[in-house]
């Protein structure tokens, strides 16, 4: 491995392995509901309008997270499409781009803390591992944020290998980035890094390059010029409400909905860290044994000083969500690094339990393959297919376990992670058109009103994101009854989307919905945010002006 990986070409290696991870399905699947359609909406907003400063979703604002992942699709889809366009993929290429970074700062850490083979099994994983790639290919902050967070963390440990003012210049810009990206985390977790580090060692020499003045500048000469801004478009409402509305409700209950208990993200880690989890028992077991070797607590320390603060804080968080401790997965990668290193010298005990945890981790990514196609027709055997080729592949992995071959079972690890994200999102979900409701019903609209010479006004009581995504800023989003009374009385040519599972039992309301039609059309699909099968009927009303 030692040539393969020699001089740039481990970091191009690196790069690709994270990028064709991440691209899986960035050009075939919808614009997914919820977040990531009101993320590419507000970004598509921001080029028809010009405003790059205010964040909103239609007339709303959206003050919960700061402003830069916006102004990088706006980027992005400015560069290499139209926000009419709607093209998704233009507004996903920066996450793609999040997990390419996070790969190469995982590598550049791993370059000062263990072999330079280590640091690229540790990245190689990282690269294609299910949480990463996952968000990689979804258009908002999560990537993009793990990016920036570990190549912060890699200027950290370069500072305590003698790396300088330059270092410190790069913490200083990822962290203003982070903190434009997605407010606190990136400083939250460098922080407690810090903190935890100053307490374990007693010392905080190794910190003084950050006190280089330049560095707090940059930072501020990144956040603070938008902040200001906002705060003065909005009267000071943005703080207060990324505060009082988006963070507090977060810390103090489970937001939206997503509560759970303390444990929740270790009971998704054997899952969502494919392929990381199949070497990181041995991993765990190495660093707490080197913590009592002067040569190797170094890095040691640092790694759990990474992991452990944070990953207690995600746990005790109210709210959870699965992909909230992505920033602290390179830490897990990088300690995953050292187990691959010294898979032979590990107590049999530990290559069992990664070996038991990864084949926990893998039947519940198969379970994924199957279940996500078995309530539509036709596509069940597809999913069993899949299952059964991304089982062949890692059973190739447990196998060269057993026989000890760390090299070659990194290597079918590597394969399995690419594998099951072109199976699932590459193959699987965009296969399955009963899910993609929002595109369907635009295509349905742009074919009723190809010869009407004006805009048609598109009322829709489905009221998921996406579905304005596809059809527009325009469109309205209102409940039954409000859409029946819309139609009642327009003037002129409307549409109308009727969403049957939303739909009342007034017969009046209905009748409206009923009369002077033009055209009608049915879809049938699954609405995966609400989990719920549906109809939406398309109707166009009043073809003729004032009819």
């Amino acid at each position: 491995m030692a040539d393969l990986i020699s001089g740039p070409r481990a970091w191009w290696i690196i790069a690709v392995l994270a990028a064709l991870a991440a691209l899986a399905g960035v050009f075939t699947i919808q614009p997914l509901d919820r977040d990531e359609a009101r993320y590419a909406q507000a970004t598509a907003q921001m080029l028809e309008t010009g405003d790059f400063i205010d964040i909103r979703f239609q007339e709303d604002a959206r003050h919960k997270k700061p402003v830069g992942i916006y102004w990088m699709q706006a980027v992005t889809v400015g560069l290499l499409s139209d926000a009419g366009d709607r093209a998704i993929w233009a507004y996903r290429l920066p996450s793609v781009l999040g997990a390419i970074l996070a790969a190469l700062g995982c590598f550049w850490a791993g370059l000062r803390l263990m072999s330079r083979e280590a640091a690229f099994a540790a990245a190689a994983m990282l690269a294609v591992s299910s949480l990463l790639a996952a968000e990689g290919g979804i258009a908002k902050t999560d990537a993009m944020l793990a990016g920036v967070t570990t190549l912060a963390m890699a200027a950290l440990v370069q500072l305590r290998h003698g790396g300088g003012k330059r270092a410190a210049l790069v913490f200083w810009a990822m962290l203003g980035i982070g903190v434009l990206v997605k407010g606190p985390i990136t400083p939250m977790v460098a922080g407690l890094t810090a903190a935890a580090l100053i307490v374990w060692e007693r010392r905080i020499d190794w910190l003084k390059p950050l006190f280089y003045w330049p560095g707090p500048v940059l930072a501020a000469l990144i956040v603070l010029p938008w902040l200001i801004a906002i705060e003065l478009a909005t009267g000071g409402n943005f703080l207060r409400g990324a505060f009082l509305e988006d963070l507090m409700p977060k810390l103090s209950s489970g937001d939206e909905g997503h509560g759970g208990w303390p444990g929740y993200h270790l009971l998704l880690l054997p899952l969502l860290s494919l392929p990381i989890v199949f070497f990181l028992v041995p991993g765990l077991h190495r660093a707490i044994g080197d913590l009592r070797s002067q040569a190797q607590a170094d890095t040691a320390r640092f790694l759990l000083a990474w992991l452990i603060p944070a990953w207690i804080v995600f746990e005790l968080m109210p709210t959870k969500l699965p992909h909230y401790p992505l920033p602290v997965y390179p830490a897990l990668a990088l300690i995953a690094g050292l187990g691959w290193a010294h898979y032979r010298d590990a107590p049999r005990w530990t290559r069992w339990s990664s070996l038991l945890l990864g084949l926990a981790g893998t039947a519940g990514f198969a379970a994924l393959l199957v279940l996500a196609p078995a309530n539509f027709d036709g596509a069940v055997i597809a999913g069993v297919l899949a299952a059964a080729v991304f089982a062949v592949i890692v059973l190739g992995v447990c196998v060269e376990l057993w026989r000890l071959r760390a090299d070659s079972a990194l290597i079918l690890a590597v394969m399995a992670g690419l594998g099951g994200h072109y199976l699932l999102r590459g193959v699987i979900v965009p296969s399955l058109p009963a899910l993609d409701l929002s595109q369907r019903a635009a295509a349905v609209v742009a074919e009723m009103t190809a010869d009407q010479a004006a805009s048609v006004p598109v009322y829709s009581s489905h009221t998921e994101p996406s579905l304005v995504f596809a059809l527009g800023t325009h469109t309205r989003l209102v409940t039954f009854d409000a859409l029946s009374d819309a139609i009642s009385q327009a003037e002129g040519p409307v549409i109308s989307i009727e969403d049957t599972a939303r739909s009342g039992s007034d017969p009046v309301a209905l009748s409206r919905l009923e009369t002077q039609i033009c055209a009608r059309q049915e879809i049938a699909g699954y609405n995966y945010s609400r989990g719920e099968a549906t109809v939406l009927i398309v109707r166009m009303h009043h073809c003729e002006p004032g009819g």
